[in-house]
């Protein structure tokens, strides 16, 4: 497995590099955004996850992670911030980001995010779902985690997989944020209900259009994906 580190601050970048070896990672280190970026693009078949700082010399770590998404890239992509501003976490969420780590940072935290997104579901019997929601007929496939619309290809991130899965499992029916993030999440943070709300507009707008008739929200509980 090879994890891709963009991070311009050398004894940090070291340090995760030596946790991963020990973990059995082979991982490549990256100080500039623009080369971190050209690097992923070139290469994104071959690489399992992105540590992505967002303060990078070259091209920030925001504008890396919306430059990869637009092009169909869905590595699971781990951003670390300084910053603590609820603001900063939801926009790096919003731009196809699937977790976050505050820095300073315990390294067993770090390992349990990656092995957390890592971690692959047991293989189900349909390994793909096909929805209707008039005029479009989607296909859902659970092992590549694309989304086939009216026979164009969109792509999701883990995280968004994850959580239109739990959906469409539970379509028809009002699911709450708490159990959308008890379900998709794998831990707990302050902003969990910010974190839900990013994901699911992520899902409106690259599914759906950005429509709200389809995933509903309930005010003050939840979501439903309203789907025949």
């Amino acid at each position: 497995m090879k994890i891709v580190i963009i991070e311009d601050n050398n004894v940090l970048a070291k340090s995760i590099q030596r946790v991963l070896k020990q973990e059995g990672f082979f991982s490549l280190i990256i100080k500039n955004g623009e080369e971190g970026e050209q690097f992923l693009v070139q290469n994104h078949k071959e690489i399992t996850l992105v540590i992505l700082d967002i303060n990078l010399p070259g091209k920030n770590g925001f504008s890396i992670c919306e430059s990869i998404r637009k092009k169909g890239i869905s590595t699971p992509v781990i951003m670390l911030t300084a910053n603590t501003e609820t603001h900063d976490i939801t926009k790096g969420l919003s731009l196809g980001a699937d977790d976050y780590i505050k820095k300073p940072f315990e390294f067993d935290e770090l390992l349990a995010r990656i092995h957390a997104l890592l971690r692959r579901p047991l293989v189900l019997q349909l390994p793909e779902i096909t929805i209707t929601t008039n005029p479009d007929i989607i296909i859902f496939r659970r092992d590549t985690r694309k989304i086939i619309k009216n026979n164009e290809e969109i792509s999701l991130t883990p995280q968004e997989s994850k959580i239109f899965e739990f959906l469409i499992l539970h379509k028809n029916q009002a699911v709450s944020q708490e159990k959308i993030f008890e379900n998709c999440f794998d831990f707990a943070r302050e902003n969990w209900s910010n974190s839900v709300e990013v994901h699911i507009k992520n899902l409106r707008k690259k599914i759906f259009n950005s429509k709200k008739d389809v995933i509903k929200t309930i005010r003050e509980f939840g979501y439903i994906l309203e789907i025949k």
